[in-house]
C-alpha cells in the first residue's frame, strides 16, 4: 500500500467511524459498517457495506427515509475526507448477519 492509500485509508475509516455511530444510535436494528477498497482502482472500487441484525430490519430500513438519509450521510462525510463519488448509490451496500 503506498503512502497515498494509507492516507486515504485513515480518513475513509475515520469518516465511516462517524456515521457508524450515528447510525447505531439512531437506527433500530443497524449493527456496523464496514468498507472495502482496491486502490489499484480507487476510488471506484470503494465499497460500503451497512450489516443489519436481521432481513426485516433490512428491509424496513431500505423502505424509510433514514436510507436516504444515512446514504446522503456516508456520501458527505466521504467528500469532506477527500474522496468524491459520482453515484453514492453504486458504493452503499446493505446485508444481514
Amino acid at each position: 500500500m503506498r503512502k497515498t492509500d494509507k492516507k486515504y485509508d485513515k480518513a475513509i475509516r475515520e469518516a465511516l467511524t462517524e456515521v457508524c455511530e450515528l447510525t447505531m444510535e439512531n437506527i433500530e436494528g443497524f449493527e456496523w459498517l464496514t468498507h472495502e477498497v482496491n486502490y489499484q482502482r480507487f476510488p471506484q472500487s470503494l465499497t460500503v457495506r451497512l450489516m443489519f441484525k436481521d432481513q426485516q430490519t433490512l428491509a424496513g430500513f431500505e423502505r424509510s427515509d433514514d436510507y436516504q438519509a444515512v446514504v446522503s450521510d456516508v456520501q458527505s462525510r466521504l467528500a469532506a475526507a477527500g474522496v468524491t463519488l459520482k453515484n453514492i448509490n453504486r458504493h452503499v451496500e446493505l446485508d444481514t448477519l
